[in-house]
This record gives C-alpha cells, structure tokens and sequence, in this order.
C-alpha cells in the first residue's frame, strides 16, 4: 500500500511540474510590479 501512495505522489508531482514548464522557447515578458519597468528574461 504505500508503494502505491508513492508512486502516486510521484505521477502527480512529475505533472504537477510539467503543467508548470513552458511550452514555447521564445523569452517571457515580465512587468515590474513596483516601478512598471517591463523587460524579457531569457528562459
């Protein structure tokens, strides 16, 4: 029983983190949300 309680919480952390991963490689646009200041961080 608990080999299936880990491997479940494996299965889901793994798709947990990849819903997370961005699909496209081009960079992300960030708005700063103190000062407004908008620049790209690379990925």
């Amino acid at each position: 029983m608990k080999h299936l309680t880990v491997l479940i919480a494996t299965i889901f952390l793994i798709s947990a983190l990849s819903a997370c991963a961005p699909a496209k490689k081009t960079p992300s646009h960030v708005k700063c949300p103190a000062c407004g200041y908008e620049f790209d961080v690379p990925q």
